[in-house]
């Protein structure tokens, strides 16, 4: 019986094939060509300055913080707790367009595009998102940054680890998800299409706008009183009169003319005079008088200070003192810091000797500001 011949390769005479490469996408032209050549380094700085400009305006006109350099993850600062979710907010939805257009508004007036290498097209959120984590790495000395600088590629580690790149074009091959939204608009409202030119006239003008509104930002602060202080005279052994008011102290920041109150606090003062009739040389209790002052609000809260001498080293909780008036015949003046509007609240101011008897007392509304925290 004939037994069909076996054939046999020696291991030392086999070979392996060479991988191919990954396959390009019928219509795709690649990372680079003449038309779509690597972005200028330059031309990615200012992309993300415009960017970081873009985030900062839209936070602060909703919140007054003022994020900065927010598209960079690992160097930029979200603006405090009141900006977070703004600025998060602001980078998914520029995100969204880095992932299915490759552009954000400032990569789009730069004329920067993010792209696959290998097919030329938008990478995507999921990609975009790994991508923007992956900046982390970009940001320690600024390593991965600088080196986009040096490389004929122009990638930073972010880059090479998702396998993209950036081109300079405003209108790369349109990613899979953009092409089917295309084409069903095309076949059922094709009146929605607009030319390229407002869509990049449009990330123009918000970005000039941004950036406009960023070199022209500026900050101010006001001090204002109480338009009258409230008197109360004491009840005690001594025949003497607190003079009670209030101050308010602003901070604010202002672009194209809107402004955000950046810091605001309060300062309740009283001062203790002696009537004539208690001449305060003559009598050594009030010559060594110390000010206890209390300012109690609704809630409960409350916040105290206590000062020997007008003007003196401050004793206990609070500030001790620095009125904003002065008045002839003061024995003991006391101010408390209130990091809250004091309209509504109480005060109680005290006199003390100096074996810490009640010489007089007595208890007042805190005088309100009523004037705009904002002057002309």
């Amino acid at each position: 019986m004939d037994v069909p011949a076996r054939s046999w390769n020696h291991p030392a005479m086999t070979t392996t094939a060479p991988r191919a490469p990954r396959p390009t996408l019928d219509g795709a032209l690649g990372p680079f060509t003449d038309d779509r050549p690597c972005a200028a380094w330059g031309l990615r700085v200012l992309a993300t300055l415009l960017d970081s400009a873009l985030v900062a305006t839209v936070v602060f006109v909703a919140t007054g913080a003022s994020p900065t350099l927010a598209s960079l993850p690992g160097l930029g600062k979200p603006g405090g707790a009141g900006g977070a979710a703004w600025t998060a907010g602001t980078l998914l939805v520029l995100g969204v367009l880095q992932a299915y257009t490759g552009m954000t508004p400032g990569k789009r007036v730069a004329h920067v595009a993010v792209v696959d290498d290998r097919t030329g097209r938008p990478i995507g959120l999921p990609g975009t998102v790994l991508r923007w984590f992956a900046h982390v790495l970009d940001a320690i000395l600024l390593i991965g940054y600088l080196r986009s600088a040096f490389r004929t590629d122009g990638r930073t580690f972010a880059d090479s680890l998702l396998g993209t790149v950036a081109v300079r074009t405003t209108a790369p091959p349109p990613h899979p998800l953009v092409a089917r939204l295309r084409r069903a608009r095309d076949a059922r409202a094709p009146w929605l299409r607009w030319p390229r030119q407002v869509t990049s006239g449009v990330a123009l003008v918000l970005c000039a706008a941004a950036a406009a509104a960023s070199v022209t930002s500026s900050s101010g602060g006001s001090f204002q009183t109480s338009e009258a202080e409230t008197t109360c005279a004491g009840r005690g052994e001594m025949s003497a009169t607190a003079r009670i008011g209030t101050s308010r102290e602003t901070q604010w920041d202002s672009r194209w003319g809107i402004s955000h109150i950046t810091r605001q606090h309060w300062q309740v003062g009283s001062a203790w005079t002696v009537s004539k009739e208690g001449d305060p040389g003559a009598d050594p209790d009030a010559a060594a008088a110390t000010a206890r002052l209390t300012v109690r609000g609704p809630d409960g809260l409350s916040y105290s200070a206590e000062q020997a001498t007008p003007g003196g080293p401050s004793e206990d909780v609070g500030e001790g003192s620095d009125l904003w008036w002065s008045e002839d015949g003061t024995v003991a003046e006391a101010v408390v810091d209130v990091p809250e509007d004091v309209s509504g609240w109480t005060v109680h101011a005290v006199l003390v000797d100096g074996r810490g008897s009640v010489l007089a007392e007595c208890t007042a509304p805190a005088p309100g500001v009523d004037a705009d925290p904002y002057p002309s």
